[in-house]
């Protein structure tokens, strides 16, 4: 735990959870960004806390979530960005660091979450998508203004989720116990 006490001082949130995904560090950075005190969360599920989801609001963060299965076998994901809200329930976005602190045994290892505040470039980044869907596909009268989204088999749907917060082909796979290849065929269905 005193290494832990290092991040108080950082310039990012923090927190890190244990392998039950309970919170058992929290930084001041983490109650100025989200509006939580330790306090608060300590002790806590970190998916309750954080309650993430991915852009189109599909959750993120829950019980066995892809990153602490990642630093479960002591590796730490890519860093990602997920959708979350303050105590005052105002809509943020937060990219997310991970730094594994390995233990003797699986359930000693902590997943430390270093995070920073990400809104306004997500915003940017949506206002712009938007602006560049309308540009290229003006509407044409009579024609219809939308293809209904086709329905994802839940692998694709999990392996969408876990490209949306940045994994890479080979983490995913190990996630999911399936091969890089695997999950290569399951993003070209997607496409």
């Amino acid at each position: 735990m005193e290494l832990l006490a290092a991040f108080e001082r950082s310039g990012d949130g923090v927190y890190a959870v244990d392998s039950d995904q309970r919170i058992v560090f929290w930084n001041a950075e983490a109650q100025r960004l989200l509006g939580h005190a330790a306090s608060e969360v300590m002790g806590k599920h970190c998916y309750d806390v954080i309650a993430g989801g991915d852009h189109l609001g599909h959750p993120f963060c829950g019980p066995d979530c892809p990153v602490i299965e990642c630093a479960r076998k002591g590796r730490a994901p890519e860093n990602y960005d997920v959708h979350t809200r303050t105590a005052a329930g105002k809509s943020c976005w937060i990219n997310v660091s991970i730094i594994v602190l390995k233990g003797r045994t699986a359930r000693s290892t902590i997943a430390v979450h270093l995070f920073r505040d990400v809104t306004t470039r997500r915003r940017g980044e949506l206002e712009l998508r938007q602006a560049l869907h309308k540009a290229s596909a003006p509407e044409r009268e009579g024609e219809p203004s939308g293809r209904a989204a086709s329905r994802l088999t839940r692998r694709e749907a999990e392996v969408l989720q876990m490209l949306a917060c940045g994994l890479d082909n080979r983490t995913i796979g190990e996630t999911l116990g399936v091969s890089a290849t695997t999950v290569r065929n399951h993003i070209e269905h997607l496409l």
